[in-house]
């Protein structure tokens, strides 16, 4: 069997070959959000970072928003909401290892704010390149939800390891021709990459902003501190412009679904490259 995935406790451990993929981190008693640490490139060179100094809420790849009716599940202070997880299923074989993740996000008082259910498969590797198509539903199971424009957040949210850094020497690329935080914070595009070097290895990060995603092509709060966010939602701040609202509500009982694919690749990969497996991911439908 290529995948192997273990559920021990509140940890569930992604294998490829032997080979430690990711773990899946949820519910532990000083935790506000579940997150996946380390997530490795082939070959076991971990791309991310938990928790830096800087901004102890960045979780190695993680989903969150700063604002779901006022609520801040962002950022990790006493006022902050918290994200748990009711149940959490696994599923391996040859070609591929799933995990699911059944969620309810609560506010600081305790009550239900928004159901989450996200869904990360991870695929064979091929040519040094990791695949992981990631799902996320936001159900509005408990009244109507408010999710506010503000650049603190990201549906697919990842913190590149230090030495990948952007002020370090890692580069920053997107699908429109961007190079470097200044052409791609901020900036829509089909997909946005972020490579750098770990151990003397070039690897990098691509994430793909599905089709069907809100306002594809999607928004990019990304950092050359190393942070790196697919956000829909901050137009305002994106755009510079305050007369903007990049808000949504969902109405009670609906749901808001987002698919993305995340590449954890060895090397640089070429933008050509990359927009085919751009094309590639849009015909298969995520």
């Amino acid at each position: 069997m290529t995948f192997e995935l273990r559920k021990i406790e509140n940890v569930v451990e992604v294998y490829e070959n032997g080979e430690l993929v990711s773990k899946y981190l949820f519910n532990n008693r000083k935790q506000f959000k579940p997150y996946f640490y380390p997530l490795n490139a082939p070959g076991g060179l971990c791309v991310t970072e938990d928790g830096p100094e800087d901004h102890v809420h960045h979780r190695s790849m993680w989903t969150a928003h700063g604002d779901i009716n006022s609520i801040d599940f962002w950022t990790e202070t006493s006022e902050s909401g918290r994200q748990v997880v009711k149940a959490v299923s696994i599923e391996d074989s040859e070609n591929h290892g799933v995990v699911k993740s059944d969620e309810v996000w609560i506010a600081k008082t305790g009550s239900p704010v928004v159901d989450v259910f996200r869904r990360f498969t991870f695929r064979k590797t091929t040519n040094g390149l990791r695949i992981i198509d990631v799902e996320v539903d936001l159900k509005a199971s408990y009244g109507d939800i408010k999710l506010g424009d503000t650049k603190e957040g990201g549906i697919i949210s990842l913190r590149v390891a230090p030495s990948m850094r952007g002020i370090t020497g890692g580069t920053i690329r997107n699908s429109r021709g961007g190079v470097g935080e200044e052409e791609c914070w901020g900036k829509r595009s089909e997909w946005c990459d972020y490579t750098g070097s770990v151990y003397g290895k070039t690897v990098g990060i691509t994430v793909f902003d599905h089709p069907s995603n809100l306002r594809h092509p999607t928004y990019w709060h990304v950092r050359a501190y190393g942070l790196f966010t697919a956000n829909p939602f901050g137009i305002s701040y994106f755009e510079e412009d305050k007369s903007l609202d990049g808000s949504l509500t969902v109405g009670k009982g609906d749901y808001l679904r987002f698919k993305y694919r995340v590449l954890v690749h060895l090397g640089v990969i070429d933008s050509e490259s990359l927009n085919k497996l751009f094309t590639e991911y849009c015909k298969v439908g995520g």
